[in-house]
């Protein structure tokens, strides 16, 4: 018996003791986590993925940090529908919540030709903006844009980029669409389909839901094409060159897989609802006659749905797009909080 009980208590303290090295190891690595913030970028490259250029990468997780928030874009846009590619800019409000000597976006299949970073007194005095170096991660969809000097918390900045890329082939980012003429002539279009994470496809951004922001959109196009957006057309700048340049009202704060652009030749039929929402449907040329069905029915159920949630549809347009004889409704359920329209 006495051997017995032994055996049993020499089995046991091994594992008692085992188990208790368990117990502080992870005592000791919770304390590190929590006394060294995740976004602090050290010295030590083997904890750090590795950049498309081989140095290290200065953010480990899939989802974005929260130390820098967006707060509006200015996104400019140029698609060429001849060489199916497009050119385009922008500039993001942030506002730095914690210190930190970089920042990480999303981007897929971009290509970054500039990153520049304004402070709020810079951007006021109209200093230029600071150069900076771009790293790219592409097994996390992400790009690092790294500051001289760390960015001061509860302070605002503004980090422009210049980018460029092709039209994607798909139905998903920034991509490029065609239909066929009744005389057989194949015509291209460029769309946006940004759910659930592909603006990154199409812009630099912070493309999670949570960061939510507001957007002013302008669209570059020959004339003629027509430019939507999400929201209302304010001006059309007539530019060299036959070009004119579309300028959007700003849209209300919303994520950024609801943003929607569109570049076509597409022609639109419009009435306006019983709460004063205009809705346009738009079409192909040689289907526009079949679109007063689709404009009759959507006013109805615009009216139907705004009463059966007594929510208001948030915008003062709605647009929807139809390929063919698909009708393709550029709104969400109400649960979206906001959702988007394409609207001249």
């Amino acid at each position: 018996m006495f051997h017995y009980s032994a055996v049993v208590n020499s089995c046991r303290t091994p594992r008692f003791n085992i188990h208790t090295g368990f117990y502080c190891l992870a005592a000791i690595l919770l304390q590190i986590s929590i006394c060294s913030p995740s976004y602090h970028f050290t010295e030590d490259a083997g904890a750090f993925p590795v950049a498309a250029n081989g140095e290290p990468f200065p953010w480990q997780k899939l989802r974005l940090p929260n130390v820098v928030i967006p707060l509006h874009y200015d996104l400019f846009v140029h698609p060429n529908l001849t060489s199916l590619d497009f050119v385009a800019s922008e500039k993001i409000e942030v506002l730095v919540s914690n210190a930190t000597q970089f920042i990480i976006l999303h981007s897929k299949d971009l290509e970054i030709m500039n990153a520049t970073l304004q402070s709020e007194e810079d951007s006021r005095y109209m200093k230029p903006g600071r150069e900076l170096k771009v790293l790219s991660y592409p097994p996390h969809q992400q790009i690092a844009l790294l500051v001289p000097e760390k960015l001061i918390p509860h302070l605002k900045y503004y980090v422009a980029i210049d980018f460029q890329a092709k039209l994607a082939d798909g139905f998903e980012g920034f991509y490029k669409s065609t239909y066929r003429t009744v005389g057989g002539e194949t015509r291209i279009l460029a769309v946006t389909d940004f759910e659930p994470t592909q603006a990154r496809m199409a812009f630099p951004c912070f493309d999670e839901p949570l960061f939510k922001a507001n957007f002013s959109i302008k669209i570059r196009r020959e004339s003629r094409h027509i430019a939507l957006s999400n929201m209302p057309k304010i001006k059309t700048i007539e530019l060299d060159g036959g070009l004119l340049e579309d300028h959007f009202e700003t849209t209300v704060k919303m994520s950024t897989y609801l943003v929607a652009y569109i570049v076509c030749d597409f022609h639109s039929v419009s009435g306006t609802t019983s709460s004063g929402v205009k809705v346009s449907i738009y079409a192909s040329p040689d289907k526009w006659n079949q679109t007063y069905y689709a404009l009759q029915a959507s006013l109805k159920l615009l009216d139907f749905y705004e009463k059966y949630f007594d929510i208001n549809y948030p915008l003062p347009k709605l647009g929807m797009f139809k390929f063919h004889i698909i009708v393709i409704f550029f709104i969400r359920t109400c649960f979206d909080f906001f959702p988007p329209s394409l609207s001249m």
